[in-house]
Order: structure tokens, then C-alpha cells, then sequence
């Protein structure tokens, strides 16, 4: 009984892994079919085309259209989180923290055009981008809220040390959110220094005039 099932692990390992790769497979051609020909055009027989599955061999992997739709963003959007988390764990300050983050959203979604295209279509122009994702899938829309809240408690340590400014932290997240989705997603004309420029300004508590002698500022 032992030896049946130690044979049977391997096995189940490699099936496994050759599923995990067909998955991956197909999310990768239905990440640039979608972002190519629209969530609503594009078409399961032309991923089917591109992964090198059939489309009846799809419907093994996915319930429909939609579950793909959500998978596809919802993969991404782990592997986003990552990046966000790993930032907010760095060493600084609280808002260089912050900065951190910028940086790692303009990376991740730079290296990944065909996924910021399909985001720019589900976003749609609208610049409050979590509730748009999650109109697609729930799972999106969490893992976007959770990356808020990272952000949100950056923001109340920022304003605990003095260096940012005095505000709802939630709502001082949610402006530093879209102003970094609107840099890494609309193609601005702003070089990342300019854009960092414009985000500390936003987010840095105003420097108080030192006070002269005679009491005058």
C-alpha cells in the first residue's frame, strides 16, 4: 500500500504540472487575444489558435468565456499584489515606501503590454480602478483592496512621523492610487522624475516657515 502511493505522488505531481502549464498556456493567449480584439470580440477560437488547444479542450480548463476573462485578470492581479506588498516592506520612510510602490507598478505593467492593454480597456477611462476590476471578477476587486490597504497604512504611519500631510489616510491613498494607475496606464508625457515630483507634492505635509526671533514669519 506504501509503494502504491508513493508511486501514485509522482504521478499526480506531473499531471499537476502539466495542467498548471496548459492553464498558463492558454491565460497567456487569452491575455493577448483579449487586450488585441476586446473583451467582448475576442474570441475563444482564436485563443484556442494561439495556445495550441482546441476550443472543446478550453472548456476543460474554464466554465466559459467569463471564468477566462476572470482568470486572466485574476492572475495578474496576484502577481501585482506581490510587487505592491514587497514595496510596502522596503526599507525608508513611509512615503519613500510609497514612491516604492510607484516604481514597482510602472515596472510590472511596462513589462507586461499586453496586460495593460486589457486593463485599459476594462478601466474604460474611469480612474478609480478597483471597483471597475471588480465588476469583472470579485477576486480582482479584493486584491486590489487589499493593495489599498497597504497603501492606506503607509499613508497613517506618513502622518504619524510628520511627513505627510493631514487628511483622511484612506482618501490620501485612494489620490495617490489613481494618480499612480493614471501615470502607468494612460502613456502621460511626465518622465518618473517629473511624475514623483507631482506625487510627493501631493502626498508631503507642508513645511511650516520657521519663525523669526521677534516672533514674524
Amino acid at each position: 500500500m506504501t509503494d502504491s502511493v508513493g508511486d501514485d505522488d509522482p504521478r499526480s505531481r506531473r499531471r499537476a504540472a502539466r495542467r498548471a502549464a496548459s492553464t498558463a498556456d492558454i491565460l497567456d493567449a487569452a491575455e493577448r487575444v483579449f487586450s488585441e480584439d476586446g473583451l467582448r470580440d475576442g474570441s475563444l477560437r482564436r485563443i484556442a489558435e494561439l495556445s495550441g488547444y482546441s476550443t472543446a479542450a478550453i472548456y476543460k480548463f474554464f466554465d466559459s468565456k467569463q471564468h477566462l476573462v476572470t482568470e486572466t485578470l485574476n492572475r495578474r492581479a496576484d502577481e501585482y499584489l506581490g510587487e505592491v506588498k514587497a514595496a510596502a516592506a522596503s526599507e525608508g520612510t513611509p512615503l519613500e515606501r510609497l514612491h516604492l510602490i510607484v516604481d514597482a507598478a510602472a515596472a510590472y505593467f511596462s513589462a507586461r503590454k499586453s496586460f495593460s492593454s486589457l486593463i485599459r480597456q476594462v478601466q474604460g477611462g474611469a480612474a478609480i480602478l478597483g471597483p471597475v476590476l471588480a465588476a469583472f471578477a470579485d477576486d480582482v476587486g479584493g486584491l486590489y483592496g487589499q493593495a489599498m490597504g497597504l497603501m492606506t497604512e503607509l499613508v497613517r504611519e506618513g502622518q504619524e512621523n510628520g511627513e505627510i500631510r493631514v487628511g483622511d489616510p484612506r482618501a490620501l491613498a485612494h489620490l495617490a492610487s489613481v494618480l499612480t494607475n493614471e501615470f502607468v496606464l494612460a502613456d502621460l508625457p511626465l518622465s518618473r522624475a517629473e511624475f514623483h515630483a507631482v506625487f510627493d507634492g501631493t502626498l508631503r505635509a507642508p513645511r511650516t516657515p520657521a519663525r523669526k526671533p521677534n516672533g514674524r514669519r
